[in-house]
Parts: structure tokens; C-alpha cells; sequence
């Protein structure tokens, strides 16, 4: 059944509120809107790739609000590659042309004392986890408000906001003209980044997409 009247706030505490309550949520991040849940919510998951028509083994995006969260999921890389994904989670945050801002989401493997603390409903068919400190300062600002017992890293599942082979919402708009009600929404803009976001693998460097 359809919700009687869209949620839509511009409050991050509300916003989190609703994701507590199992809500999905579209929201601005650097370069176009994404669409998520509390990563950890596998009902709220498996609603994403069902509106969206996507297959769970595809694996989902996660983002939080900072690289020192993230150190326990870091330590199966070495100095080098730590120190190259942490400086392009910098560089995002840095105020350069918008023309060559590009968000970096990594390929991490899971440490095997983390097996059963990344959920599978995330990873999908893969080893590693999809993960991005985002540069946002809303949406980090969001995924503090996630932080808990069973979501130690903050994790906001990340994916483009539109139903799978349709183009990206660009604005709360075109998010909107997509799921209507079906989901509910946190108004601000994005970052105005004009690429669109790249994924490497973190152990060999390569980029993915």
C-alpha cells in the first residue's frame, strides 16, 4: 500500500530516523542522487533491489563518514595501499574544479575476523566490500547517526537512484518522478560533481568501472 503522503525532511536526525525504522532513503551525494538503508537491514536491502530490479549478487555500495571508522577493514592491505586510499578519500573532500572531482569507492577485502560482520546481502558474490568515505558533509553527517551496536562501521548502502538501465537522478526531482512513494527522501543538493563515481580494487589498484 502506498504511503498516504511522501516523507521528505531536510533534517539528517529525522532522516536517520526513518532509516532505523527500516525506511529507504534517496539522498544527494557527490555527483548524483543514490537511493538506501541502514546496510545492515536485509529486509530494507532486499527492498532496494527489488525497486530497483537489481540482482543481489551485484553486490551493493556502502559509504560512511570517515577512513578511521574503517581501520579494522583495512588491515589485510599494506602501508601503500592504505596510504593510496586514504589520500583519494581526501582529495574528495578537498575544493578543486568540479570538472575533475571524481568519488572513490574501493574494493576492500573482508578480513577473515570480519566474515561475519559484513553481511552477505552486501557483498553478493564477491569477497570484498564495496566502500566509500563519501565527501558529502550532509550524508557523513547522516551515517554517524547509523553508528550502533549492530551497525559498527555507520554504513549507508549507496546506489544510484533509479530503476536498473534508466539514467541516474540528478536532483530530488527526477528521484522523485522514479519511486514517488515508495521510499522517502532527505533534501539538500549534491556536491556538483560532474564524473561519475570510480571503483577500484584495492589490493591491485585496477579500476572496475
Amino acid at each position: 500500500m502506498s504511503q498516504s503522503a511522501p516523507l521528505i525532511t531536510d533534517s539528517i536526525l529525522q532522516a536517520a530516523k526513518w532509516l532505523k525504522e527500516g525506511q529507504l532513503l534517496a539522498y544527494p551525494t557527490e555527483s548524483v542522487w543514490g537511493i538506501g538503508c541502514d546496510a545492515y537491514d536485509e529486509a530494507a536491502v532486499q527492498r532496494i533491489l527489488d525497486i530497483k530490479q537489481r540482482p543481489q549478487a551485484k553486490g551493493m555500495i556502502v559509504i560512511t563518514d570517515s577512513a578511521k571508522r574503517l581501520t579494522p577493514l583495512l588491515v589485510s592491505l599494506d602501508q601503500a595501499q592504505r596510504n593510496t586510499i586514504i589520500k583519494s578519500w581526501q582529495i574528495d573532500s578537498e575544493h578543486i574544479d568540479l570538472q575533475y572531482k571524481q568519488a572513490h569507492t574501493w574494493l576492500l577485502p573482508i578480513p577473515q575476523t570480519l566474515t561475519t560482520v559484513i553481511p552477505p546481502w552486501i557483498t553478493g558474490q564477491y569477497q570484498t566490500v564495496a566502500v566509500r568515505v563519501i565527501a558529502h558533509p550532509i550524508i557523513r553527517q547522516l551515517c554517524q547517526q547509523l553508528v550502533s551496536v549492530h551497525n559498527p562501521f555507520g554504513l549507508l548502502v549507496s546506489t544510484s537512484c533509479n530503476p536498473s538501465g534508466q539514467p541516474p537522478a540528478m536532483s530530488f526531482t527526477d528521484a522523485y518522478a522514479y519511486f514517488d512513494e515508495q521510499i522517502s527522501y532527505l533534501q539538500a543538493e549534491t556536491l556538483g560533481y560532474t564524473l561519475p563515481s570510480q571503483i577500484r580494487d584495492a589490493m591491485t589498484g585496477l579500476i572496475v568501472r
